[in-house]
């Protein structure tokens, strides 16, 4: 494999995570989407964190991939 290949292969790879931990959050909201179950969610990404890390995914990219499809909220004052 060139290296273009190989990177094509890592874009495509990272793309698909992103979307299965986009649809694990989804998932675990509730059904106003005003909450999230934390349990199913922390279940969910688990998985997928094995997956990543059996397909070559290093631990910081899927990790960075988590943090940022994470939903932001305000903090209480």
């Amino acid at each position: 494999m060139n290296v273009r290949n190989c990177e094509n292969f890592h874009d495509a790879l990272i793309a698909q995570y992103r979307d299965l931990i986009h649809e694990a959050i989804i998932e675990s909201e509730t059904e106003h989407k005003t909450r999230m179950d934390l349990g199913k969610l922390n279940s969910k990404l688990r998985l997928i964190f094995k997956a990543a890390k059996y397909d070559g995914l290093d631990e910081a990219t899927i990790s960075e991939l988590i943090d940022q499809a994470m939903p932001s909220t305000p903090l209480a004052a």
